[in-house]
């Protein structure tokens, strides 16, 4: 898959641009769709833009969808000193 191809033909696409430091969101790959929200954290400043299920397909222009959450969280923390992160999700339809 492209990352094009996964976010025309499915879901509704949330981007966020976040300062830096923490997110406060936990990063899993459960059944092979990509790194997705596992658990946000109340103080998370994005717990009221994301929902556990969201897939993280982009980190900075970088596609994500092939990464492990390992992959994913490690290169989020390596930019948490940027002055912003821009992140792409993708909600799924239930």
């Amino acid at each position: 898959h492209s990352f094009n191809n996964i976010t025309s033909s499915m879901g509704e696409r949330i981007e966020v641009t976040v300062p830096p430091g923490k997110l406060g969101l936990v990063i899993d790959t459960p059944d092979g769709r990509g790194p997705a929200v596992h658990a946000i954290k109340d103080t998370s400043i994005l717990a009221d833009r994301l929902v556990v299920g969201d897939l993280l397909v982009s980190l900075d222009g970088d596609d994500t969808t092939s990464m492990t959450a390992v992959r994913c969280s490690k290169l989020i923390s390596q930019k948490s000193r940027n002055p912003s992160r821009h992140l792409v999700f993708l909600r799924m339809p239930k």
